[in-house]
């Protein structure tokens, strides 16, 4: 908290703070200041991972002075002391595996939009994107469902799934058919593919529009710009290793506001944070945690960052999603049970693509068991 006194003066002082929070409602409010008095104003900056505006504030000396607000109302801001309740309610799936409208078949990826009240799945197995509405008994197919295979209206494998900027268009990571496809929800007929030959796993866009893609097969992850032709390499310029500077098939990624891209390291067990520019990665999730002893973190596949900085992953060869706090050598288990489960809420099998809503809620898909389920958060 900064505080900053103003001098007698007829004239206005205007400070301007960006102020950084993770949800899109807009409120607009004037104020009147009725003093003679000089007005101290404090101003504090949140930094979350969502949306950015600007906060205007005024120091004023004179009979009355009037100030207006446009700020974005901050969501739960979730950090080291937040717990979810252990049991899940299955929001989408969950019917055992099948093509059914109710059903999912080894699905992989998510996108949450509130806005719309909306889950979309990737529906890997079943060569489908589906939409879940919130409290929905089943889906809405939205791309694909015509069959494996490469023509435009079709998908082969596709593992992940986010909107675009405008929320208009479907972005599909269309994995076996090597491309990246924007999918029109407002005309089926329009279909744009937006990069070809890329073994694409995870996609993150930023609020700005940049849209980026891990590729698994290069070790790398690239950038799409909007109004570019192609995609750049950001991260990953020296090929396969386990070198701070190189990748070993990335799975998941997580963008934050700064363009810090978080990358789930998968056969090098480790997941790594590359700042915008950087030439190499930081280690924030380690392999080990000490040289005698080695953690639970082995093949992570899944990964999100919390407003604070901490980390949460899923992992192919544990059914826990585990919470990493700056610098810490261990992982804490968040929700999940030691052992593999089946079809009870408290229970994961194979967990990949995590997700959080505004609320702080923890989505978290099950491939093993084909359903997504939802951690609620635990505010007792």
């Amino acid at each position: 908290m900064k505080k900053k006194k103003g001098e007698k003066t007829s004239t206005a002082q205007i400070t301007t703070v960006e102020i950084i929070t993770a949800t899109a409602v807009h409120i607009t409010t004037a104020t009147k200041i009725t003093t003679k008095k000089t007005a101290a104003v404090a101003v504090a900056t949140i930094i979350t991972t969502g949306k950015s505006a600007q906060i205007t504030t005024a120091e004023e000396t004179v009979q009355t002075a009037t100030t207006a607000t446009e700020e974005l109302i901050p969501s739960v801001i979730i950090n080291e002391d937040t717990k979810w309740k252990q049991s899940a309610t299955t929001v989408a799936g969950g019917n055992k595996r099948g093509d059914g409208l109710n059903q999912l078949k080894q699905p992989m990826g998510i996108y949450v939009d509130e806005d719309s009240e909306s889950i979309y799945i990737a529906d890997t197995d079943n060569n489908r994107i589906v939409r879940w509405k919130f409290g929905a008994k089943n889906g809405t197919i939205v791309a694909g469902g015509n069959g494996q295979g490469s023509d435009i209206d079709q998908l082969w494998f596709p593992i992940d799934i986010v909107l675009d900027k405008e929320k208009t268009s479907l972005i599909i990571c269309d994995s076996y058919n090597k491309r990246v496809i924007r999918w029109s929800l407002q005309n089926s007929q329009s279909k744009e593919i937006l990069i070809s030959d890329i073994s694409c796993w995870g996609l993150a866009i930023h609020n700005n529009g940049d849209l980026y893609i891990s590729d698994y097969k290069k070790h790398q992850i690239r950038r799409l710009q909007q109004g570019d032709k192609e995609a750049t390499i950001v991260v990953g310029y020296h090929g396969q290793g386990n070198q701070l500077n190189q990748l070993n098939e990335p799975k998941y990624i997580f963008v934050d506001k700064d363009h810090s891209v978080y990358v789930a390291d998968f056969k090098n067990n480790r997941v790594m944070k590359w700042m915008r520019n950087a030439f190499e990665g930081t280690l924030v999730a380690p392999g080990k945690a000490s040289d005698e002893s080695h953690n639970s973190l082995m093949k992570p596949i899944g990964v999100i960052v919390d407003h604070v900085g901490n980390i949460y992953v899923s992992n192919d060869y544990a059914f826990q999603i585990k919470r990493w706090s700056p610098g810490a050598k261990e992982g804490v288990p968040v929700v999940g049970e030691k052992q593999i489960g089946s079809d009870g809420p408290t229970e994961l099998s194979h967990p990949y693509d995590l997700s959080f809503d505004r609320q702080g809620n923890l989505y978290v898909l099950s491939y093993g068991t084909n359903r997504l389920q939802k951690f609620v958060i635990d505010r007792d």
